[in-house]
């Protein structure tokens, strides 16, 4: 199956009174995701550099077409979680130099020192990782009592990460298709992911004050185990991901991405809007 990719632009303004906890009585799931905005222009910008690279590589013009759709998405994931970030200062969070270092020290280090192939492997992972969570995050209604601009932006992100979970998969399988290349991808990936985005949803709730409160304990057992099974769920997910035959195809969601886009834009006024189509032309030049 060839996933249909529409590159769209996140529309909501973000007010100032959006609380800091917008997910209402789970400070930790706020935290995990609020830390997740903060990593991902790094993130995606880490993407866009490394499948532009992977361009002339590629021999179809249909995937060369959905990778730049790919990167139209990406982007606009940077710009609209970026926006976000003023909020964040005006609540009083210190994040940027945290970033900053991630940025410098992860993603710049890597494209210095490691080649295409393996670069390219790592956004695999990553896109796997993001689909999922996508997928967990939708099909369990986790966001549905959020803020509702909170909400949009997080569920129009997880969305477009299972609409165009394929793409770094099959570029990976056109440009460096060797088994122990994904595996080392995912040796260097995984961890480093759940270590950035713990300790930096940990030093949220430490400036919060209340890290150290028992209730924000049980939030956390609650959200890794009996409510929301994101350590059981995410370890099946990693382990798919090893499996020789494994394909983001497997992963039966896009008409629950798709409803969710749907939704988004039928809103009057919309949460997303579709970016201007390119020719056909420019779709297929690498």
């Amino acid at each position: 199956m060839i996933e249909t990719i529409t590159p769209r632009r996140f529309a909501r303004p973000f007010a100032g009174d959006i609380p800091k906890h917008w997910l209402p009585d789970n400070e930790v799931v706020s935290s995990i995701l609020n830390a997740y905005t903060i990593l991902v222009p790094a993130n995606e910008s880490f993407y866009i550099r490394t499948l532009k690279a992977c361009l002339s590589r590629i021999d179809s013009s249909e995937l060369r077409a959905r990778c730049q759709d790919f990167i139209l998405q990406e982007a606009q994931h940077g710009v609209a979680h970026k926006r976000y970030w003023r909020n964040l200062d005006a609540q009083g969070y210190r994040f940027r130099g945290f970033e900053a270092q991630v940025d410098r020290l992860v993603f710049r280090l890597i494209e210095r020192v490691a080649p295409l192939g393996l670069r390219l492997s790592l956004v695999s992972c990553v896109e796997h990782i993001n689909a999922y969570l996508g997928h967990e995050f939708l099909s369990q209604h986790i966001l549905a009592d959020a803020d509702p601009r909170m909400r949009d932006l997080m569920e129009w992100h997880f969305a477009e990460e299972i609409e165009h979970r394929r793409v770094a998969f099959d570029v990976l399988q056109a440009v460096s298709p060797r088994y122990p290349t994904r595996v080392l991808g995912f040796a260097l990936t995984a961890g480093l992911f759940y270590a950035l985005l713990t300790s930096l949803s940990i030093a949220l709730l430490a400036q919060d004050g209340i890290l150290w409160r028992k209730a924000t304990w049980v939030q956390w057992s609650r959200h890794l185990g009996a409510s929301h099974h994101m350590f059981r769920r995410t370890l099946r997910h990693l382990r798919d991901y090893l499996r020789p035959r494994f394909h983001p195809s497997t992963m039966q969601n896009d008409a629950m991405a798709a409803a969710v886009l749907a939704r988004q834009f039928s809103q009057r006024p919309p949460a997303v809007t579709p970016l201007p189509s390119r020719p056909a032309r420019d779709r297929s030049r690498g």
